[in-house]
């Protein structure tokens, strides 16, 4: 009788890896916004641990949205519109100015991320012409002060580029997490959702644009909780 082949257990939906991104995001942004340090720094600096977790997912999910999506630049479109939407409410929350250029939000450096992968595809065989688009991308986030900046860039590189062997692209992505400072370093703790990850399990699916406006509805609405405080 032939055995049928035992696929790893892998509980981790698309669904799932969004929502532990987005509440992990939630919870780093609470710290930041409505937590002094100072006062609780215990609580402040756990809270901003958690919140580590949310970008390489975030980052491993836009290679997974880039592979599978119908139109690149649909997505594209998408990602620089909200991109300009966030803007203002990131500025408020981080600065309490309606326009701050020291930093702009994670949807550019997203965004850029993207754009490289769409180039990567096109030179798949050139090897050279690959590390020059990596570099523009990561130049061009270094220059626009996006959020994670020139580091975010390369996670998304890395994370394309080593798809097909995801253990080699956690251990680099890893390696990328640790090198920026003490407390990135956690992010690494989301590496086991990432290779629990399965492509193939159901999971809520929630309205398509409810992950993207969920980063600058809840930005708006804890600096409006800050002003009230």
């Amino acid at each position: 009788m032939e055995q049928k082949e035992k696929i790893p257990w892998k509980p981790c939906s698309r669904s799932f890896l969004k929502m532990v991104a987005m509440l992990s995001m939630l919870c780093d942004h609470i710290a930041f916004v409505l937590v002094p340090a100072d006062q609780f720094t215990r609580c402040y600096y756990i809270m901003r641990i958690i919140g580590r977790i949310a970008f390489p997912l975030f980052c491993f999910m836009l290679v997974e949205g880039f592979i599978h999506t119908y139109s690149k630049k649909n997505y594209i479109i998408r990602l620089a519109l909200f991109a300009v939407i966030s803007e203002i409410p990131f500025d408020l929350a981080c600065s309490g100015m309606i326009v701050d250029w020291s930093g702009q939000n994670v949807m550019w450096t997203l965004l850029i991320g993207f754009i490289v992968m769409y180039w990567l595809e096109k030179y798949e065989n050139n090897v050279w012409l690959r590390l020059l688009i990596v570099t523009c991308g990561c130049v061009l986030a270094y220059f626009m002060y996006t959020d994670y900046s020139f580091f975010g860039v390369l996670i998304i590189a890395v994370l394309y580029l080593y798809r097909m062997d995801r253990i080699r692209g956690m251990l680099f992505m890893g390696i990328l997490l640790v090198v920026q400072n003490m407390i990135e370093a956690f992010a690494v703790l989301s590496i086991p959702f990432i290779l629990l990850y399965n492509p193939e399990k159901g999971g809520t699916h929630l309205p398509k644009y409810f992950f993207y406006a969920f980063y600058p509805v809840h930005l708006l609405l804890l600096y409006i909780i800050y002003c009230l405080m």
